[in-house]
This record gives structure tokens, C-alpha cells and sequence, in this order.
């Protein structure tokens, strides 16, 4: 199709719209799966077709001769990661599923150049490949052109403000209050990196810690990761029996109770993984297995705690942060001589059915 005249193109468009934002639709919920298959972390994944009005203002700018033909972005898929490394992992998904158009696609970040801040994205420009488009319900998108932009929270901060022209900072600023303005990128850019480098210290870390664990070294400062492979080891047949996503309760809380139960362990006096191995029966994990139909690290840790000394955990850990338990729990602790009039005293309530995770 061949237009120059902006009223055809904006009839046309007219007609397409629905089948652009159906196509951002579905490519949005293609990345989505294959994103989330592959186990990269991402913020959003949002989609969105150009607007009629914007479409129209586009098509009337002198480069585009044959806007319906021309113009590339009208279908888009938006990508926020949280790490910048997670930019180059997402592009290398989106080069194996699509039919990259590599030279109408760029990387602003490599435009900017050494010496210069400012707005960093990964674009591209692709469509669905002829595979995909022998499928029945991908045949209407053959040869539609749509834009996926990658870039981290950060970026997406930087591009939110520097972009958006109803505010304050669009437009030429003078030279000072410019410059200023940029050396906020570079402190962003600054911050994206450190982030970066954190996460990887934090692999590096863990993976420190499974080193240690193997060679039987105890003597190791108990955080959440710790934690969390210390039991996954120590309890190896309970730990089969809870969902990754629940490790320390409820899916939405379990980071937040994975660090509630590393600040209980500390009230108690136990800061150290070899100081939490010597209070642990010798059967405790078989009892747990014919005792507890579903368990949790945090449960299993408020049990060994309970169980070594009752009285100093209502005492000095408990803070009142869960009210109840299971009879399955009541029966545990009752086997290893916790005395229930004490729960009773301090009004924990025993029940046979499930309770959410921040009560117990």
C-alpha cells in the first residue's frame, strides 16, 4: 500500500487499530512465557498500540512517504527489568523467538557514545517469522511490523522524566540546571551498575555458602540465604515436600517471613548456623515427616526454637508476630515436652485447619 495523503492513512488506521493492539497483545504474551520459562526476573511487561491522534501526527512527518507501510511502532510491547544485565538476556530471547529487523533496530546506549548521559533502551523492530504465521490464529499478523523496547527500572525512570513533556524538566534548560539535570543520569547509571554488582556478590555469596555447607563448616553468620540452604540441606526430605515459592510461608510474604524468622533466631541468641544445628533433636526431622503434613522452613525453625526452650522463645522472640497453630504442630511440640498450658497462657490458639502463614 502506497499513501501520501494523511487522511487515507488515518482511515486506514482507523480500520487496523484492533488488529495492531491485538498483535502487541499476543507478543506480549509470548515474551511473557518465554521469559518467565527461562527464569529471567523482570518488573513489566506491558503493551500498547499507538493512539489514533499520534499515529496521525507521525504520519505527517516528512521521512514517512508510505506511513502505513513506514511506520514501525505502532504495535509495542514495553519491557522493565530490574537489573541492567537482565536488558542483554530478555534481547537474546526476543533475537531466537522474532523475525529481528536489525536495521531499523538500536541501542541507544551505544549511541550515546563515552562522553555523554542521557537515554538508554534497547529497541527493536520485528515481526513474526514465516513459521509461526503457517498457524491459524497468527496468519492476520504476517508481515505486521511491531517495537519491543527493553530497559531497566532505572532507565525507565530516566526515560519517564526526560521524555514526558508536560513536565517541568522538557525543553532547553539553562546550562547549569542542564547540566545538573545530567549528572542525574550518570548517578543513575552509576546506581544501575552498582545494582549489578551487588546481585552478583550475592550469587557469589550463596554460592560461598553451599561451598561451605559441603565441607561441614557450621561457622557461618545466619541470613535469609544461609538459612535457606542450611534447611534445604539439613531437612532434605521435608524440604521436597514445600513449594519453592512457599519456602517460609504465603508466596506474597515468604521474603518478608524468611527475614521475620533470621530476626527471631537473633532475639533468641542464635546468630550462627552451628549454634541452630545443636539445638536440634536427633529424629526432629523423621517426627516432622509423620507428624506434619505441611510444613515450612519458618514453621520448622519456630518448632526447633519452641522446642529447645519454650519459655525463652514466648519470651524473648515471639513479639506476638502469629497467634496460631495447627494440631498437627501442637502434637510435635507436645511429643518433645513443651508444656501447652504455656501456648494457652499466651493465647496461642490450636486448630485442625490451615491457617495463613503470618499466623504461624
Amino acid at each position: 500500500m502506497s499513501m501520501k495523503d494523511i487522511d487515507e492513512a488515518t482511515r486506514w488506521y482507523e480500520q487496523n487499530q484492533s488488529l495492531f493492539e491485538s498483535l502487541a497483545n499476543k507478543v506480549a504474551d509470548i515474551l511473557k512465557e518465554n521469559v518467565e520459562e527461562k527464569q529471567v526476573q523482570y518488573h513489566s511487561i506491558s503493551f500498547r498500540r499507538k493512539s489514533l491522534e499520534s499515529f496521525t501526527a507521525k504520519a505527517k512527518k516528512d521521512k514517512y512517504a508510505d506511513p502505513a507501510n513506514q511506520i514501525m511502532d505502532i504495535a509495542g510491547v514495553r519491557v522493565i527489568t530490574y537489573l541492567e544485565t537482565d536488558v542483554s538476556r530478555i534481547a537474546e530471547i526476543i533475537e531466537g523467538l522474532f523475525d529481528v529487523d536489525l536495521a531499523n533496530s538500536l541501542d541507544q546506549s551505544k549511541l550515546l557514545g563515552s562522553d555523554r548521559l542521557g537515554y538508554r533502551s534497547v529497541h527493536y523492530v520485528a515481526k513474526f517469522d514465516k513459521n509461526r504465521c503457517k498457524l491459524p490464529e497468527y496468519k492476520r499478523y504476517k508481515g505486521l511490523p511491531f517495537e519491543i523496547q527493553i530497559r531497566s527500572l532505572l532507565q525507565h525512570a530516566w526515560a519517564e522524566i526526560e521524555h514526558d513533556r508536560n513536565y517541568k524538566f522538557s525543553g532547553k534548560l539553562p546550562t547549569e540546571l542542564e547540566r545538573r539535570f545530567y549528572l542525574i543520569a550518570g548517578a543513575l547509571e552509576i546506581a544501575d551498575h552498582e545494582f549489578v554488582a551487588i546481585a552478583t556478590e550475592i550469587d557469589k555469596y550463596k554460592n560461598e555458602v553451599k561451598q561451605d555447607l559441603m565441607r561441614g563448616d557450621l561457622d557461618i553468620e545466619i541470613t535469609t540465604a544461609s538459612l535457606t540452604e542450611y534447611l534445604s540441606n539439613r531437612f532434605s526430605k521435608l524440604a521436597k515436600n514445600i513449594p519453592r515459592e512457599r519456602i517460609y510461608g504465603r508466596p506474597s510474604k515468604s521474603e518478608e517471613l524468611g527475614k521475620l524468622i533470621v530476626e527471631e533466631l537473633e532475639l533468641f541468641g542464635i546468630k550462627k548456623l552451628e549454634q541452630l544445628d545443636k539445638v536440634i533433636p536427633k529424629s526432629f526431622e523423621d517426627d516432622y515427616l509423620a507428624i506434619v503434613p505441611a510444613p515450612t522452613f519458618l514453621g520448622i525453625v519456630r518448632d526447633i526454637l519452641i522446642i529447645s526452650d519454650f519459655k525463652r522463645y514466648f519470651e524473648v522472640s515471639w513479639r506476638q508476630s502469629w497467634t496460631g497453630m495447627k494440631a498437627s504442630g501442637a502434637k510435635l511440640l507436645a511429643k518433645y515436652g513443651v508444656d501447652m498450658n504455656y501456648l494457652k497462657k499466651h493465647d496461642i490458639s490450636i486448630t485442625p485447619e490451615p491457617i495463613d502463614a503470618d499466623k504461624r
